[in-house]
């Protein structure tokens, strides 16, 4: 019987030892992620589903980012240090406020679209955007708003994800640059937006740093009046070496009126550029073409017409007149103009008259009545309309239900070609 206790007695003890260090460890390991969610389960390297989701840990509990660093395998971080790995987890926190859902690969459509956009802007990317898989990490947020966010996982020859050092400082870089350029129109620092738009150019022309500061300070109107600023108005949707979308939050006119709009962000060789799609309108004064000084025709003109004994008279004997296909349509041509038209053409009397459909002046004694022209430096474009590139070089004005459009056709930094196109 003694023994039968003394035997009881070292068993409980044997136990209670045991419970004591499996509490002890507990109390002391109170990281809520444990090192063996992102063990590789292979225990060589973390297979790309395991990728996505260490970092659906790291961006979920900020204060283990550390500890998550650690159990990735050394050699998918060889390329980069703790501090970019934190620096890539807070950037990706910032894009996926919220609760993380879920995730998911992206479909090839999607990825195909995705990989383009790193394609267009750096050729000579390492690892090429082909070897990097595309995966859509789903959050939703505290008002049940749900929100997705594409990350590229960049894989070595052999497939198996790595941190590849160019790719993550290509992408926080960006997001650095577009923080200081929405921080810059939140605080109406037009020398600091000045600054961020020039950021890397070469000046050439004391037209081109004016086209600059007229930017600069246009978006700071436009952003004013029609644009939330401040952290938590914007969000980045897509990131990706080179290219940076942001959504806004526009203001509201009425309570639930808000809307959004995008920015699209391009970095080519050091160059950032910010695509604002900010409508422009032809003023009027551009609307009226001049030949030699003397008005040619006026785009706000009910009808814009030709008729061949005033432009003959103005312009002398035409190079070209032909028939087109469409009935009663012709074309006439001049030294640097051309002409087209609805009405009527005699080819062997030289006579014609009609409404405009279309004209085109590739000279610089056509010109609008503020003087724009060919052969001006397409900074004096941007200077006047500064929003044109990311409207196509279109400028657009409408009239009595006929939509009349300026399309620039520009070349080598120059004007090369003013169209005029005439939609009733």
């Amino acid at each position: 019987m003694r023994r039968w206790v003394i035997s009881l007695f070292l068993i409980l003890s044997v136990l209670l030892s045991s419970c004591a260090d499996s509490i002890e460890s507990q109390v002391q390991d109170t990281s809520p992620v444990s090192p063996v969610l992102v063990r590789p389960q292979n225990e060589k390297y973390l297979r790309e589903d395991e990728w996505v989701r260490m970092l659906t840990l790291a961006i979920a509990f900020g204060d283990q980012r550390t500890v998550i660093w650690n159990t990735i395998p050394p050699n998918q971080r060889l390329e980069i240090t703790q501090a970019e790995f934190i620096q890539y987890v807070n950037f990706l926190a910032d894009c996926l406020p919220g609760t993380i859902t879920s995730f998911a690969r992206a479909t090839e459509t999607e990825s195909g679209v995705i990989r383009s956009h790193a394609n267009k802007t750096d050729t000579k990317m390492s690892p090429k955007p082909e070897q990097a898989s595309i995966w859509w990490i789903r959050a939703r947020t505290s008002d049940l708003r749900e929100l997705k966010f594409a990350v590229p996982v960049t894989l070595d020859d052999a497939g198996v994800p790595y941190f590849s050092k160019s790719w993550l400082r290509s992408q926080t870089s960006l997001y650095d640059y577009t923080v200081l350029y929405l921080d810059a129109l939140s605080s109406g620092s037009k020398d600091a937006l000045t600054a961020l738009i020039g950021h890397n150019l070469t000046i050439r022309s004391k037209l081109q740093k004016a086209a600059i500061g007229r930017r600069a300070d246009e978006l700071l109107i436009f952003y004013r009046d029609h644009v939330s600023t401040g952290r938590g108005s914007y969000r980045c949707v897509e990131m990706i070496p080179g290219y940076a979308v942001i959504e806004e939050q526009t203001i509201a006119l009425e309570p639930g009126s808000g809307r959004t709009r995008s920015v699209v962000f391009t970095e080519t060789e050091g160059v950032i550029r910010a695509e604002e799609k900010i409508p422009e309108q032809l003023t009027r004064l551009d609307g009226v073409f001049t030949f030699n000084g003397e008005t040619l025709f006026d785009l706000h003109e009910k009808n814009v017409t030709i008729d061949s004994e005033e432009a003959i008279a103005l312009l002398g004997i035409p190079l070209n007149l032909e028939l087109l296909e469409d009935e009663g349509d012709f074309r006439v041509i001049w030294p640097g103009l051309v002409v087209e038209a609805e009405g009527e053409c005699d080819i062997d009397a030289l006579s014609f008259r009609g409404s405009v459909h279309q004209l085109s002046v590739s000279y610089s004694n056509y010109r609008t009545k503020t003087g724009l022209k060919p052969g001006d430096s397409v900074y004096e474009l941007y200077y006047r309309y500064p929003f044109v590139r990311e409207n196509g070089y279109l400028l657009s004005f409408s009239d009595n239900g006929t939509a009349k459009t300026l399309a620039i056709q520009v070349e080598s930094d120059y004007i090369a070609r003013m169209t005029i196109i005439l939609n009733p």
